[in-house]
């Protein structure tokens, strides 16, 4: 017996370590920020970012380059020579001048890198709303599974209790196999619901780059914030979200990348330094050493005008850019409203709906005692179970519904953290 005891304790004490090393959202969370930060596309893109910065840093700084000539010639008249030279150059050349297009392509690249920041920013918040509407649907899901746990354990003590009553003869076999049906399709609702959790889990999976069941994560908290805490703001103020500074920072590089389609209508003018050295120059002199150094001026003149025809289209490139900037501020400012309409919409439809389910609690309760009463059929009894199950169900999406709203509003609100500082 003392055997016994000291298994089950153990059991009872395995059950509860598994549990407390269930993920919660926020594990899920600091895992989907560390892959972002470590092994994504993202940090790549940060190393690509910083080198071309260094490339537009380098302003004056010359081009060195070396080179090596072995020369054999040979010469016969009375006689046959042979020369072999070996010639040793290095030479470097620099840009003096070239319209200050250098200069403003390093400007223009640190803009653009800044944008760039702040677009992987709103990228990484994306990836962890999808992170949390996941988690959500997964909690709805698993919330209506419960209840529809709860409708097949209805539904069995029913399917008992018809089976009694048939055999006193107080319902019809009809009745009896009326609710045995309802209780093979409440049991085939549960597979249905297992089946969206399993696939819902594959992309949280592939989210995270982990192979995890919805057993292993917690579900039970719900992520909410106070109502209070949630504010409507202008569209001025939604230009210092992640976005919004993607916006603004990008648009910064539009008219330098046009002045710079001058580059090749501009002159230039490049300094070269060149230093030679040969140990066999010719018959009469074994070693030459020769340097020399040039400033070159280019112009250009004509080419067709093929230069200014580029540069037209440059033009038209940049005035497309701004027409399509427009439109992406107007998008994330309809986005931000729509978000908000929705949620107020989703707000009063919870409020409703709350009110439809005691509604109904109500009716099941009455109809049950008419039913035993021989006063209603068994089909009114059903219907008014479902309906209460598919109404708790509604809420149980109409709250899934409001959160996904949620995310979007707190994300162009620059106010993500507030969820992820509740989270733990």
């Amino acid at each position: 017996m003392a055997k016994i005891k000291v298994i089950l304790i153990s059991l009872i004490l395995l059950i509860s370590f598994n549990k407390t090393y269930a993920y919660e959202i926020y594990d899920l969370i600091k895992i989907l920020i560390d892959k972002n930060e470590n092994s994504s596309s993202f940090k790549y893109d940060d190393l690509i970012d910083d080198l071309d910065l260094k490339n537009a840093n380098s302003i004056y700084i010359p081009e060195i380059d070396y080179s090596y000539n072995f020369t054999n010639n040979s010469s016969s008249t009375t006689s046959t020579s042979t020369i072999n030279s070996h010639t040793n150059s290095i030479s470097a050349s620099v840009n003096l001048y070239n319209g200050g297009f250098s200069q403003l392509n390093l400007l223009t690249t640190q803009t653009r890198n800044q944008a760039y920041d702040f677009l992987r920013a709103y990228q990484k918040e994306l990836l962890i709303k999808e992170l949390i509407n996941g988690y959500n649907n997964l909690q709805g899901l698993i919330l209506k599974k419960a209840n529809q746990k709860r409708n097949i354990i209805f539904f069995e003590k029913k399917v008992q209790e018809a089976e009694i009553l048939f055999k006193a003869s107080r319902i019809t076999k009809t009745d009896l196999l009326d609710f045995q049906n309802e209780l093979i399709e409440a049991e085939s609702l549960l597979l249905d619901y297992d089946r969206q959790i399993d696939n819902l889990m594959l992309q949280v999976n592939k989210l995270l780059d982990m192979e995890l069941q919805d057993e292993d994560v917690n579900f039970t908290f719900s992520i909410n914030i106070p109502e209070k805490s949630l504010k409507k703001k202008i569209f001025s103020e939604l230009m210092n979200s992640s976005y919004g500074s993607y916006l603004k920072y990008i648009e910064k590089t539009y008219q330098p990348e046009l002045e710079m389609g001058k580059k090749d209508l501009k002159p230039s003018v490049d300094l070269s330094y060149t230093l030679s050295d040969t140990d066999k120059f010719s018959s009469s002199v074994n070693h030459r050493r020769s340097s020399s150094i040039s400033l070159a001026l280019s112009v250009p003149l004509y080419d067709g005008n093929k230069d200014e025809n580029e540069f037209d289209i440059d033009k038209y490139e940049y005035e497309k850019k701004l027409i399509q900037h427009k439109d992406l501020k107007k998008d994330m400012l309809n986005v931000y409203l729509e978000s908000w309409n929705n949620y107020d919409f989703y707000q009063q439809k919870i409020s409703n709906q709350k009110q439809i389910i005691d509604t109904l609690k109500l009716k099941l309760k009455g109809d049950e005692i008419l039913y035993k009463s021989q006063k209603i059929s068994v089909t009114r009894l059903i219907e008014t179970n479902n309906d209460l199950n598919d109404a708790n169900n509604i809420l149980l999406d109409l709250n899934t519904q409001k959160k996904y709203y949620l995310m979007d509003i707190l994300i162009l609100n620059g106010e993500l953290n507030k969820i992820l500082n509740g989270l733990g």
